[in-house]
């Protein structure tokens, strides 16, 4: 059998990742993430600064969040946790690792972090922008060859030597995929706030039942649902018994 080969690490930023939908494929074929401009990636590279970090209480998941100034994203951290924790708010670091999703919150697993300096970021930003131009041109370029009605075929041909089989596949996959509005880092982080609230306003001591929550929190019930169970994985929140949700 072939050994399977190491997904590169892609360069991209919080924005692109938090925008694309994510496919989960079986076998050896490796899960990725498709953007809307069409990029699959498995693998992605970002540098960004650190706005929080979160370990729980039995130290078996930790987190640390970066902003890019394009959005904010989480790396994520099970079991090894003691490569994180020489990171502090502020810092800038580099994070290389397999983007995941979980309850659609797309994050990345943690491989590779280094400090950096400021040049880096700036440099990192730039390449990432050298790659949107440079991609956006080819997904022109293979939206007219596609409209002008060649197959994926004469497409491949047409675009050898600028994209491999892989990207002209994404790039096809793209257009036929419909993408979902995301609620933006920010609005995810204030419903987290408004069902916290909403279980401390509603706990009268054996904690919040969760048909209350859903009456107090203005959001679709799925968003809510996603909510309270990030927050329960996170160790924010627990169940003292079916159906109740007390803040720890």
């Amino acid at each position: 059998m072939a050994q399977q080969k190491r997904q590169t690490a892609k360069i991209v930023n919080a924005e692109e990742l938090n925008s694309g939908k994510y496919f989960q494929k079986e076998g050896f074929t490796p899960n990725y993430l498709l953007t809307p401009e069409g990029r699959r990636i498995s693998r992605s590279r970002i540098v960004a600064v650190v706005v929080d970090t979160f370990i729980n209480d039995d130290e078996s998941y930790g987190s640390i969040t970066l902003d890019d100034g394009s959005d904010t994203i989480q790396v994520k951290f099970f079991n090894e946790l003691e490569p994180m924790k020489k990171f502090e708010i502020g810092d800038i670091v580099e994070a290389v690792g397999k983007v995941r999703e979980y309850q659609g919150q797309i994050y990345m697993n943690a491989e590779i972090m280094k400090e950096r300096d400021v040049n880096k970021e700036l440099l990192h930003e730039l390449k990432h922008k050298k790659v949107e131009e440079e991609w956006e041109q080819f997904r022109e370029t293979v939206k007219q060859l596609k409209d002008s009605g060649k197959d994926q075929e004469d497409i491949e041909k047409e675009m050898a030597g600028k994209l491999d089989e892989e990207e002209v596949d994404a790039l096809l996959q793209s257009f036929g995929e419909q993408f979902d509005t995301r609620a933006s880092t920010e609005d995810m982080e204030n419903l987290e706030r408004d069902v916290i609230d909403a279980v401390e306003k509603l706990d009268g001591g054996d904690g919040a039942d969760y048909s209350d929550i859903a009456e107090e929190v203005d959001a679709p019930e799925d968003q809510m649902e996603d909510t309270i169970n990030t927050l329960l994985s996170e160790g924010t929140f627990y169940e003292p018994q079916p159906g109740k949700i007390k803040k720890l």
